[in-house]
């Protein structure tokens, strides 16, 4: 009998929005603190990680150290961590040759990095935690992710776990008809599928004898996801009778993103009043609020008082209002930011449409820049003017291809 903890998603050193980036780093590193030490407290045999332990290939120099200061925890314990890479994990220069692996900061003999290249997977793809469980690992390859897995057959004399770093039909969220399906992976020689990507948890789903689950993160990874658990799993195996008990735990924010919606007409005092009410003590907020309705044209709404009351709250270290109203039949949509939150509008509608491999492709474009400081405005919201040129004329090459001159 083995027991696993099973996690993922930790982005560790978050920090968007900008203005309180400190306090989003600081709340990443407490939730991985939080599931590493019941690692140790519940004496598993061995850690797996199904990707994005870092929000960036380039982590803030402390998040690297906090990170090592849990993992030596661990270390001491002598449980060993089997982990993944993710899309924030690396990042790849021309000709998709890998430029820098946030991971690779993490050395240890009880951390495992399993990294194979599509063409190595899974023969350089899977590591022995003993002559009983080998743990296989595919990282984030995109819209190849479905094919490599297609010709996949792994160990039968064994107990096979696949840790995954991608979207997977069925369990999952689903873009595009380019992820990989549960069905398809569940003909496999496979008795646990730990999935990594979707922020979403789905603590367990059985299909054919494999046994799935999307933990989701540990924190909040934007104002989307607020709704979502923040969750990890500890795994009972008995290697024998190939079978997995899954228990599901929740992992405690110290500092929760919200999306609050009021009807115009609320006063800056009332929205503070009913905020105050909804918040617990011993915990800090940062609110995305938005105002709906229908306004008559000349009306003003006081945005910026209505977040400067809200931030009068002790346990509120942000709140950022937002406009959707109507006006002359016409529709508006303002914020006190500096431009379109293009990551928001992306984020919104892939969750309502299937879309194309080649859209999937521009919104993790979009993503990776906005996870880049670099790109966004003072207000750690939006992408600055030649940041969106730049990704717009990516997109149009992305759409058109390289357009010659016929002349």
């Amino acid at each position: 009998m083995y027991k696993v903890l099973h996690f993922g998603d930790t982005h560790l050193g978050r920090k968007h929005p900008s203005k309180i980036s400190k306090k989003r780093v600081e709340s990443s590193i407490k939730a991985f603190r939080h599931v590493i030490q019941k690692a140790i407290q519940e004496d598993v045999d061995f850690v797996i990680h199904a990707g994005d332990v870092f929000d960036t290939v380039y982590p803030w120099h402390t998040v690297i150290e906090s990170a090592k200061k849990e993992l030596q925890n661990l270390e001491e314990a002598e449980i060993p961590l089997y982990c993944i890479r993710g899309n924030h994990d690396r990042s790849f220069g021309q000709g998709r040759s890998l430029k820098g692996l946030a991971i690779e900061h993490l050395t240890s003999e009880y951390i495992h990095l399993i990294d194979p290249q599509a063409s190595e997977f899974p023969q350089n793809g899977y590591i022995d935690h003993d002559e009983n469980i080998r743990v296989y690992g595919l990282g984030y390859h995109a819209s190849r992710t479905q094919e490599i897995l297609r010709e996949f057959k792994p160990e039968n004399e064994k107990f096979n776990i696949l840790l995954m770093h991608d979207f997977v039909e069925g369990v999952t969220r689903s873009y595009s008809n380019s992820i990989p399906k549960a069905d398809m992976i569940a003909e496999k020689d496979l008795q646990y599928v730990a999935i990594g990507h979707d922020h979403e948890p789905n603590p367990e789903q059985v299909i054919n004898s494999t046994t799935f689950s999307a933990t989701g993160g540990t924190v909040d990874y934007d104002f989307n996801t607020t709704n979502f658990r923040k969750t990890f799993n500890i795994l009972e195996i008995d290697e024998e009778n190939q079978n997995i008990d899954v228990d599901n735990h929740k992992v405690p924010q110290e500092l929760e993103l919200r999306k609050k919606k009021f009807k115009v007409g609320h006063s800056p005092q009332q929205i503070r009043n009913k905020i105050e009410d909804e918040i617990q003590e011993h915990k800090e907020y940062a609110y995305k609020i938005k105002i709906q309705g229908e306004i008559s044209s000349g009306q003003e709404i006081q945005t910026q008082k209505i977040a400067d009351e809200v931030e009068k709250i002790d346990q509120v270290v942000l709140a950022d209002t937002l406009l959707d109203v109507k006006t002359d039949e016409v529709e508006m949509a303002e914020s006190k930011g500096e431009g379109f939150n293009i990551y928001e509008h992306l984020e919104d509608n892939l969750q309502q449409n299937k879309l194309e491999e080649n859209f999937i492709q521009m919104h993790e474009r979009a993503e990776n820049m906005l996870s880049n400081e670099e790109n966004l405005t003072r207000s750690g919201f939006s992408l600055q003017k030649q940041a969106r040129k730049n990704l717009r004329e990516k997109i149009d090459n992305q759409i058109f291809g390289d357009i010659e001159d016929e002349a």
